[in-house]
């Protein structure tokens, strides 16, 4: 099975879906003086803007993306928001929130193109599994997806509470594992059994978060990758995770169109390369 990523290879854009290819993890950060980042975390990010997005985005062929608020402004989606309004229906967006969320503050959301709530849940982040469940009910009303982010291998241990979530359930980064897995661990496995439920799916973005393996990341993300492909297409969506807010140094960027080539590399064939790319997600995010 090949895993790694040939740099020579390069995704050919002209061959994209007719809608375009939907990037389903990305984030934008405005101005620290106009959106300030909350307490301890200030300076946390430099600003990445909207046109530094779309000089990226439009040679891979990316038509539409989904802006995923970063969890260091607290409950604040004033960032999101004026990153909604900038690149408009062409975008979706996925806010923080916790079970206080009011009908008029979810309302605004909602009609700025969210559609759904994030859940960073390291110990960094500033929301935690103790209001995952009430916010996920809170939610249910909106018609949102829950989106969590979390090490992979916490998931056999907490199968029956994910399960117990209502709604669309979407799982970040090929899973999280950290340290990474193979597709024998109990952890991976109970991630294969969330996907049975039809409910639940999976970001192919962000290979290095769940790949022991240096850059170009994908020996160990690669080899769960193939395998969700091959069992579980309807269920995978896709991300560039631009601008790789956890590598510091643009080095370790993976290469943009060897990332989408990996596609073909673990087996996806020209349909099901489109279902992850374009349809699921254009369903997912009510495109």
């Amino acid at each position: 099975m090949k895993t790694q990523i040939d740099e020579k290879q390069s995704y050919n854009s002209e061959k994209a879906p007719e809608f375009g290819i939907i990037d389903c993890h990305m984030h934008l950060i405005g101005p620290q003086q106009q959106f300030p980042f909350s307490t301890g975390h200030h300076d946390k990010f430099q600003p990445w803007s909207a046109s530094q997005y779309l000089d990226h985005a439009t040679p891979l062929g990316i038509s539409h993306c989904v802006i995923t608020q970063t969890p260091f402004y607290g409950v604040d989606n004033s960032n999101l928001l004026y990153a909604l309004a900038q690149l408009s229906d062409k975008a979706r967006g996925i806010a923080v929130v916790n079970e206080h969320l009011s009908t008029q503050a979810g309302s605004q959301l909602q009609k700025a193109g969210v559609v759904g709530a994030n859940f960073y849940l390291f110990e960094n982040g500033e929301l935690d599994w103790h209001c995952v469940a009430p916010t996920n009910e809170r939610i249910q009303s909106l018609n949102w997806q829950t989106q969590l982010q979390f090490n992979g291998r916490e998931i056999a241990a907490r199968h029956n509470a994910l399960k117990a979530l209502k709604g669309n359930i979407v799982i970040d980064h090929i899973g999280k594992f950290q340290p990474s897995v193979k597709l024998d661990d109990p952890n991976f496995k109970a991630l294969c059994k969330l996907l049975e439920t039809g409910r639940f799916y999976i970001k192919l973005s962000a290979p290095y978060e769940s790949s022991d393996s240096p850059s170009p990341f994908t020996k160990d993300a690669g080899k769960l990758a193939a395998f969700l492909i091959a069992y579980y297409p309807d269920y995978l969506i896709w991300g560039s995770n631009w601008p790789h807010l956890g590598l510091q140094n643009t080095c370790d960027w993976p290469n943009p169109f060897s990332w989408l080539a990996c596609l073909g590399q673990w087996g996806a064939s020209t349909s099901v390369s489109e279902k992850i790319l374009t349809t699921n997600a254009k369903a997912l995010f009510n495109f």
